[in-house]
């Protein structure tokens, strides 16, 4: 008899197959990677982490997204393309962490759970934006992307940070940090302050430049 190509696979008497399951599953959970996603302008179904409701949240929207049960500050996580980069990234009053990153590279698909992590953990201050640069090549050329992953933090679709490769989470939590308190006190003094890693973390980060050789935008 033929096997159905849909046929689930019974891993239930391998130990070792059902301990990685189980890994994979916990850290999908845990990060609610199965949270519906929606649109750009359609949002996602977002599970709150206090009481348990399950939100829809807009990619576009003004103030800052709560949850309908216990009114707790949600994470807000959006897509978007060339189309729709503006609305979601730009017309927000708190900053926003962008991520520029492609299906087919492997070091971005590491460093996105660690941003959804980041945006869950600042859930009422940031945004999370991510970017895929095949489908969005003039966002790619606007910020001069020529390596992926790219991380920029933006206020109003001005750059305040950026940063380039970096996969560890204190790494990054402790750069957002830094940027987010510039932003601040960039913001207070009514100018914007450009903050870059120093020459020496940007020659020893691990970039992606494409697929198997090099990724040039647009």
């Amino acid at each position: 008899m033929a096997r159905d190509d849909h046929e689930a696979l019974d891993v239930s008497h391998d130990p070792w197959l059902v301990r990685l399951q189980d890994a994979f599953q916990w850290l999908v959970t845990a990060l609610h990677l199965d949270d519906d996603a929606g649109g750009a302008h359609g949002g996602r179904i977002v599970t709150c982490r206090h009481c348990g409701q399950r939100n829809r949240v807009a990619a576009v929207a003004t103030g800052v997204p709560r949850c309908g049960k216990c009114h707790q500050a949600l994470p807000w996580i959006a897509g978007a393309g060339d189309d729709e980069f503006t609305d979601v990234a730009e017309q927000v009053s708190m900053p926003v962490l962008v991520d520029l990153w492609a299906s087919w590279c492997g070091l971005s698909c590491m460093v996105r759970p660690v941003v959804q992590r980041l945006g869950a953990e600042r859930a009422g201050e940031i945004k999370v934006v991510e970017v895929e640069v095949v489908a969005a090549p003039r966002t790619s050329r606007r910020f001069h992307v020529c390596g992926i992953p790219t991380l920029m933090v933006l206020r109003r679709g001005e750059v305040v940070a950026r940063r380039y490769g970096e996969i560890q989470a204190p790494a990054l939590r402790s750069w957002l940090d830094h940027a987010l308190r510039d932003e601040a006190g960039s913001t207070s003094d009514g100018g914007i302050a450009l903050h870059t890693p120093p020459a020496a973390d940007l020659a020893g980060a691990r970039t992606t430049k494409g697929p198997g050789s090099g990724y040039t935008p647009g």
